[in-house]
């Protein structure tokens, strides 16, 4: 009999864990899911606040287009940079001056990619209109909130 009680417990243990284990899964899901639409397109993010019309659109498509593919590029050298680097590891001895060689052009690349991203919201401001200025300000300022460095904790 209490081989019974015991068993009929386990099993509704093992019930409510799968269920949670099931719950936390499709909430999970539906979390990531909406992170991925959020981030799915900032293009649509800087034409809604930037109140677009058709023709910056185009001219806005083109800056894009130009961007990715500086940074696609910037993205493979720093991962080149970083797989050369971390290969020094594997090495019995590991020459410091290569290794520093390594950081500083990792750094340099680092730069690059900034510089990259500053001209591209210089130029885009290029080809909006005065009255649109404000909206800009206001993008920018949101812009390097979300992407600058964690507020300082005292």
């Amino acid at each position: 009999m209490r081989k019974d009680i015991f068993y009929k417990v386990i099993i509704i243990t093992l019930l409510l864990l799968n269920f949670c284990t099931l719950g936390y899964l499709w909430i999970g899901k539906k979390e990531i899911e909406g992170e991925h639409e959020r981030r799915k397109e900032p293009a649509d993010f800087i034409i809604k606040s930037l109140q677009l019309d058709d023709e910056q659109q185009i001219k806005f498509e083109e800056l894009k287009h130009r961007h990715q593919q500086d940074t696609r590029i910037i993205r493979e050298e720093s991962k080149n940079l970083h797989d050369a680097l971390y290969k020094q590891l594997h090495k019995q001895t590991v020459d410091s001056v290569l290794v520093d060689s390594f950081m500083h052009l990792i750094v340099a690349n680092a730069k690059q990619r900034e510089i990259v991203n500053f001209n591209h919201f210089r130029d885009l401001k290029t080809i909006l209109k005065p009255e649109q200025h404000k909206l800009y300000d206001e993008f920018i300022e949101a812009i390097a909130q979300r992407f600058g460095p964690p507020p300082l904790r005292h």
